[in-house]
């Protein structure tokens, strides 16, 4: 019997091919990878007669005339022409206004607000950012706000951190940021810079945290930002905001210890309003307020080492004197903010009536919103984040997760991250996705090695998965059986393994042509045009879409830095980030049609626009977005929705590409990637026709 092996399954899959060339759409799943040279022998004399039909089969078919996407007039049916009218009723955007401009702006800006599923339609203070951003709009500048923020680890290392310097939270904080201004530059093309403004020094001597330990802390976040690439992020520190200090960067720890004190003595004496009494604007400011039971809150644990000898009553008249006093000090520091930086659209991690600032969360998380720096950050295997103290993790479900030695999150316990005869560490990505790499720069496992069932099983948690330095990745041997190691490959007309790059014209296929073009594609899932028969339960047959579980990438050759990025949108986080009054359950409700220029007879429609997960249950969406002609010189579709509303369209379409959604994933030489086809939707941005961008795909289920 073969059927113990993943030769086997090769052949057995290129069998189904043979008969039906439609993807396998139930099979075992196969882990056993014991080889034998018998069965190698004959699994390459299949495939050269497979790769010998295949070349035949293309070859016979005619080449379709130079402009097959744009028939005569006279040779298309009616039913043709009003198709093609309607997939090109949405013209090519016309550039925006000044105002439209600023308007998209503020559409992102109300996106990453504390409250991000309200409708900001309601939002009261938007004018105010709108009158903001205009006037950077403008000018054509980039959109500048500025952030207080990222003072120092928590006095209370005992219970609510990890230790005194940035840590995975930090990281995710800084990623999240970058997002930010990312989501701005996908519609505002000069961008924007965030201006971190560390408020450290304001504040910690108030509650016993040292100079140098903010100095550190500062110099560590910086070093993030630098080596994770987050371009748009800049910092300063509490002497750029003293009148008549020039210090120079870079500036030196003994320099920085020297002056920290003047920096806070000048920062009251220059910018604290006169008579400024604290305790009555706590009682008449309603932002101010919030702010302030938020300090009482946060101080309760901060010094909770600090008034053990104290009595209830003492120790809450202690904290409420330190948090006065951290209001004053705040004032005058949002009012030198406000002097140095007065056109900067303001950001908050308070929460607050939101008329003066937009309030924020710095990480995408579940439950109580929690900051970095007051908190550690704790992984689900699926990715999913919850901040929370440090004590209250348990270490029957969790693992504390060290990088460079030092601790910087906890992970759900799971077998997956158990890789024998291995050392790798497991890094998610923002804001889906996990990369897997040797813990050493220099180890290289081989891909023959890895085990690909966790592989599986983790891009089903969270996908994509991508394997980063690992060797013989571009072995096509060992790429091709490590397929049959992970499920069973979903052979197509050309054969198991595709080559997915630009064919520069020579393709003839309508349908694939853009795959094996340098043309960005549109979002969608795998399968989506392959159609198969199935009998429907009236007893008639129709064409339905054959959709493979997994994709499985090798990077040949990517592209130059910068360009054909592979997009990956996660279905949880669509819903999880959708904006009011939007609902997943009203998504559920909907169905969809779809018609392709290569074959407007083929009308594909009651489509659902969400399915269930075949392993998790979960919802997906399913959906393929729509590209009218003026995209693409190659096939074209249009979509609509049979039973609501078009606009949900135009909110999935701008969801999609959200980046607190999609990973904007950039290849580099080697990297493997496996992604689950259900639970994502992807695609690819444009490259230089001149670059051989070459990726390999297989599709397993």
């Amino acid at each position: 019997m073969l059927a113990s092996t993943p030769a086997a399954a090769k052949l057995n899959s290129i069998d189904h091919q043979n008969e039906a060339e439609s993807p396998v759409e139930s099979a075992e799943i196969v882990t056993a990878t014991t080889e034998d040279p018998k069965i190698t022998e004959l699994l390459n004399s299949v495939e050269q007669t497979l790769v010998k039909k295949t070349k035949e089969k293309s070859e016979s078919v005619a080449e379709p005339p130079k402009n097959w996407f744009q028939s005569e007039e006279s040779k298309r049916s009616v039913e043709e022409q009003r198709m093609i009218a309607e997939s090109n009723a949405k013209p090519p955007p016309k550039p925006k206004t000044v105002p439209e401009m600023s308007e998209a702006i503020v559409h992102v800006l109300g996106k990453y607000r504390l409250a991000h599923h309200s409708d900001t339609k309601k939002w009261s203070a938007k004018g105010k950012f709108l009158a903001q951003v205009e006037k950077f709009v403008a000018k054509n500048e980039p959109v500048r706000l500025v952030l207080p923020a990222f003072p120092f680890k928590s006095p209370n290392k005992k219970t609510k951190v990890l230790g005194t310097l940035p840590d995975a939270g930090e990281e995710m904080a800084l990623a999240h940021l970058q997002g930010f201004a990312s989501a701005i530059a996908d519609v505002y093309k000069p961008g924007a810079n965030i201006l971190i403004v560390s408020d450290g020094l304001v504040y910690n001597d108030i509650l016993g945290v040292s100079d140098q330990e903010v100095w550190r802390y500062g110099q560590a976040l910086r070093q993030i930002a630098k080596d994770k690439d987050f371009n748009n992020l800049n910092f300063l520190r509490l002497r750029d905001m003293i009148d008549g200090e020039d210090l120079q960067e870079p500036l030196s720890e003994e320099d920085y210890l020297r002056d920290a004190p003047r920096f806070r003595e000048a920062l009251v004496q220059q910018h604290l309003p006169a008579g400024y009494d604290a305790e009555k604007q706590v009682n008449n400011d309603a932002d101010t307020a919030i702010t302030y039971k938020g300090y009482v809150k946060f101080l309760e644990i901060d010094l909770a080492s600090n008034s053990d000898s104290m009595t209830k009553a003492q120790k809450k008249e202690n904290h409420e004197e330190i948090a006065k006093k951290m209001i004053m000090r705040g004032k005058a520091f949002a009012a030198a903010i406000a002097k140095k930086n007065s056109e900067f659209v303001r950001l908050s991690i308070h929460p607050s009536t939101e008329t003066t600032k937009l309030s924020m969360s710095l990480i995408p998380q579940e439950g109580r919103v929690q900051t970095p720096w007051h908190s550690s950050l704790v992984r689900a295997v699926d990715g999913t984040i919850t901040m929370s103290h440090a004590a209250s993790v348990s270490a029957m479900t969790h693992e504390l997760i060290f990088e460079n030695g030092r601790p910087t999150h906890f992970r759900e316990r799971s077998e997956l991250f158990n890789w024998p005869g291995m050392d790798v560490e497991f890094k998610y990505q923002y804001p889906t996705g996990m990369i897997i790499s040797a813990r050493e720069p220099n180890t290289h496992y081989s891909l023959q090695n890895v085990h690909m069932q966790k592989v599986r099983q983790l891009a089903t948690a969270c996908s994509p998965v991508i394997l980063r330095g690992f060797s013989d990745t571009t072995n096509e041997h060992i790429y091709t059986a490590k397929a049959y190691d992970a499920g069973v490959p979903s052979p197509w007309t050309f054969g198991v393994k595709t080559s997915v790059k630009d064919s520069r014209g020579s393709n003839p296929d309508p349908v694939t042509a853009i795959v094996t073009s340098s043309e960005a594609m549109p979002m969608h899932y795998d399968g989506f045009f392959f159609l198969i028969p199935k009998v429907q339960p009236d007893g008639t047959t129709k064409m339905v879409s054959s959709q493979p579980r997994y994709q499985y990438f090798s990077a040949v050759s990517p592209s130059t830095p910068g360009s054909g990025y592979t997009l990956f949108a996660s279905s949880p986080l669509i819903f999880k980030n959708l904006p009011q009054p939007t609902t997943v359950e009203d998504l559920r409700k909907l169905t969809w049609d779809c018609r392709h220029s290569s074959n407007w007879d083929e009308h594909m429609n009651n489509l659902p626009m969400i399915g269930a997960h075949p392993e998790t249950g979960e919802d997906c969406l399913r959906y393929h977005e729509p590209w009218p002609q003026w995209k693409t010189k190659f096939t074209y579709n249009r979509i609509s929705i049979e039973n609501g509303d078009q606009s949900y369209i135009d909110l999935i379409d701008e969801m999609l590409y959200d980046r607190r959604v999609c990973l904007y994933f950039e290849w580099t030489q080697g990297d493997v990637l496996v992604s689950d086809n259900i639970k994502m939707l992807h695609t690819r941005t444009a490259f230089d026709a001149k670059e051989d961008r070459e990726l390999w795909r297989i599709h397993f289920n």
